[in-house]
C-alpha cells in the first residue's frame, strides 16, 4: 500500500500491491505553496512519511484521520539548518500533528497543513490503510524523483 499526495494537482493517488486503485481530490493547508518550515505557517509538508496512527470517533474532530510522522528526521535537519541560517526566526517551533483526515469538500485550501478528503473517500481509505503505510507528499519544492531517489 502507498499513498501519494500531489499538492499541485490537488490529488491523492492510492496504490495497493503496486497497482493504482484510487484518485481522490484533496484540500491542503491554506498557505500550501512550498514546504512546511515551522509551526503555524499553514503549509502542507513535502517528503516521505508514514501513517503512525489511525483515528476515529472521539479521537479526532475530522471524521476519521491518519496521523503522519511529521516531523521526521529530514524535517528536523532542515528546520535546524533554517534556524541557523536565519531563514526562520530562532524562537520558531517545528509543529506537528499533520494528518490526512476527513471533512474535506469545502472547495478551498483551509487546513493548518493537513490533507483533507471528503468523508466518503476517507471511509474508503480507512478500511484498508494500516499503521506503517508510506505516504509521499510531493509539491512545489520536492519532485517525486528527488524524494524516492529513483
Amino acid at each position: 500500500r502507498l499513498i501519494i499526495v500531489d499538492k499541485y494537482q490537488r490529488q491523492c493517488l492510492v496504490y495497493e500491491k503496486g497497482v493504482f486503485k484510487y484518485l481522490l481530490p484533496i484540500e491542503l493547508g491554506s498557505n500550501w505553496l512550498g514546504d512546511k518550515q515551522k509551526a503555524g505557517d499553514k503549509k502542507t509538508p513535502e517528503g516521505v512519511y508514514q501513517i503512525i496512527a489511525k483515528k476515529e470517533g472521539r479521537n479526532t474532530i475530522y471524521h476519521k484521520a491518519f496521523l503522519l510522522d511529521y516531523p521526521n528526521e529530514e524535517d528536523l535537519k532542515r528546520f535546524k539548518r533554517n534556524i541557523k541560517s536565519g531563514v526562520i526566526p530562532k524562537n520558531s517551533t517545528i509543529g506537528g500533528a499533520i494528518e490526512i483526515h476527513g471533512v474535506g469538500g469545502k472547495g478551498t485550501d483551509w487546513t493548518d497543513g493537513c490533507v483533507a478528503l471528503v468523508n466518503q473517500d476517507m471511509d474508503k481509505l480507512y478500511k484498508y490503510m494500516e499503521v506503517g503505510t508510506p505516504v509521499i507528499i510531493v509539491g512545489s519544492t520536492k519532485p517525486l524523483h528527488e524524494l524516492i531517489k529513483i
